[in-house]
């Protein structure tokens, strides 16, 4: 079987190159290069917003160039893994979340810019995560137990920010709200209106130096004391007797971290890194590491196919394996080529046709794990060094494969990495 693949692909290899005796790789446009973005990082996003797993994919990216205009822009999810630009210095990658409102609820804007980098000619540019951070105003209005039940229905804060951005309170309230930071204009307003205890009552409180990344939570409450006592806080005096406290606490959200809340990820969609938390005590917790995967390779980057180094990935599974499934996505080898050498593009390593075993599993071929080798093992070598020359035959310059691994145990736990690479680099 070895011959019988290692000559189809000598057969291929010399047709092709008899077919492209005058071609030339990478017969793109002169003064081009290519470029590529890996993933969003979202600075601390455990302090902004608590549930994990917020996408991304509508992260808006733009590339401009060294005098800040727009060369090109696209959603994440759409973002293509390799950009084609003109040669030249100083460019930029930009991140936003969204095109923010100048007040809007639960509405974190985060913004992030790369480092500048060049674009050089038939060269690609890895221009790494781009790592974006909490770009406007939160704030938070809290009111106690004991000053909500002497207060009426018309009882709420109105917050003004940036001469524009406006967003009203009540006592039920439990969202945030999300201000434009303005550069300029560092001024927000707080007022506190309504009755409280048949008294119509007003207090407002400026806050200067308003900062983008801030997080100013105000507090109403009920306060004793002497209401004939002048107090610069700004505290309500009730005729009875009683007083409203209003008090703030402002944080940064940049360098805080709230360990009891969850983060946001940042990985292109379809691209992200396995968790692997360290192994917890209780082995029936869903968030137990089931899986490891150990490799000299990437698992989140693009790996340049080069012939002759180690493509190999060590997987330990805690419970014994079931399945050892991998799937190919390329633009090259597609379902008709990989026919015409003995493959197909999605296989289970565990459960082949008596065919497909013999292939994958020749000891003097692609020597896969295969069946008894898969099934029923903690421990397999998944090595893709041979395929590397099926990737290398693509006449497109910086084509890009990947490879989908999933192992699945026989309890039915499941986990995913991808490997990619890229053959043909000019």
């Amino acid at each position: 079987m070895k011959y019988k693949i290692f000559s189809t692909l000598a057969v291929a290899t010399v047709l092709m190159s008899s077919c492209h005796d005058n071609w030339t790789p990478g017969s793109k446009e002169d003064g081009e290069g290519q470029l590529r973005m890996e993933a969003i990082d979202v600075t601390n996003a455990e302090n902004v917003i608590k549930r994990a797993g917020v996408d991304v994919s509508n992260f808006i990216v733009t590339v401009n160039d060294s005098e800040g205009k727009n060369i090109k822009q696209w959603k994440f999810a759409e973002m293509p893994e390799i950009v084609t630009l003109p040669v030249g210095e100083g460019y930029t990658i930009e991140v936003i979340s969204h095109n923010q409102e100048k007040a809007a609820w639960d509405a974190p804007y985060f913004k992030g810019t790369s480092e500048k980098f060049n674009i050089s000619k038939n060269q690609l540019t890895n221009a790494g995560t781009v790592t974006c951070k909490l770009s406007n105003i939160k704030v938070s209005i809290r009111f106690s137990e004991d000053l909500k039940k002497i207060m009426e229905d018309d009882c709420n804060v109105t917050v003004i920010a940036n001469d524009e951005g406006r967003l009203e309170f009540n006592a039920t309230e439990t969202r945030s709200g999300y201000f434009q930071a303005l550069e300029g204009s560092s001024t927000l307003i707080a007022t506190f209106s309504g009755t409280i205890r048949g008294n119509y009552e007003e207090i407002r409180k400026v806050y200067t130096d308003v900062e983008a990344g801030q997080h100013r939570i105000i507090t109403y409450s009920v306060k004793g004391g002497d209401p004939t006592i002048p107090d610069e806080s700004g505290n309500i005096d009730i005729t009875d007797g009683i007083t409203i406290d209003m008090s703030t606490i402002d944080e940064t959200i940049e360098g805080n971290v709230a360990p009891d809340e969850d983060i946001i990820g940042g990985d292109r969609p379809g691209q992200e890194e396995p968790d692997q938390p360290d192994v917890p005590d209780n082995p029936d917790d869903p968030k137990d590491e089931f899986f490891t995967f150990e490799t000299q390779i990437s698992l989140t980057e693009v790996n340049e196919a080069v012939e002759g180094n180690d493509y190999s990935v060590n997987i330990k599974s805690v419970n014994p394996m079931s399945n050892l499934k991998v799937k190919i996505e390329s633009n090259y080898l597609t379902e008709d080529f990989l026919g015409s050498v003995g493959l197909v593009p999605e296989f289970d390593l565990a459960n082949l046709s008596a065919d497909l075993e013999q292939t994958l599993g020749d000891p003097e071929g692609f020597n896969f794990p295969v069946g008894d080798n898969v099934r029923g093992q903690n421990e397999v070598t998944f090595n893709l060094t041979p395929f590397i020359p099926l990737l290398n035959l693509s006449p497109t310059p910086n084509d890009i494969h990947k490879f989908h691994l999933t192992v699945i145990d026989d309890k039915g736990n499941e986990e995913t990495v991808i490997l990619t690479f890229i053959s043909g680099v000019e």
